[in-house]
């Protein structure tokens, strides 16, 4: 829209000074245009003409289904998501057991390794 304005305005000069009146007439009507469509876009974009304030965009369920559904959801995943955390602490269990071998980096927050005056530490 800026650039559209600005477009209308060295058209605008150029008509003033005297330069080729059909080219400076071209270039003010087609700047105005984009300008005027850059509007039109801006405000479709920003919601003008879309719905009233009190109408929602996304419908609300009524309520009566609602606790059915997310308790039958929660029952249709509760074994993946249990499988899901036993597996983790399975993992968790066997990095805290598992020695750190000599060379490689210690694991962050461990305090080993550092350098000293914490010197590299983000």
């Amino acid at each position: 829209m800026i650039v559209g304005l600005a477009a209308a305005v060295i058209a605008v000069r150029a008509l003033v000074e005297g330069s080729s009146r059909p080219a400076a007439a071209t270039a003010l009507c087609l700047s105005l245009a984009a300008a005027s469509v850059s509007g039109i876009v801006l405000a479709r974009t920003a919601g003008l003409g879309r719905r009233g304030p009190s109408e929602s965009i996304v419908t609300v369920p009524p309520g009566e289904g609602v606790e059915a559904q997310l308790d039958a959801a929660a029952e249709r995943t509760r074994a993946p998501r249990e499988g899901a955390q036993r597996e983790l602490q399975t993992l968790e269990k066997r990095e805290s057991a598992a020695p750190t071998p000599p060379g490689s980096p210690a694991p962050e927050g461990s305090g080993e390794g550092a350098a000293p005056g914490g010197a590299g530490q983000r």
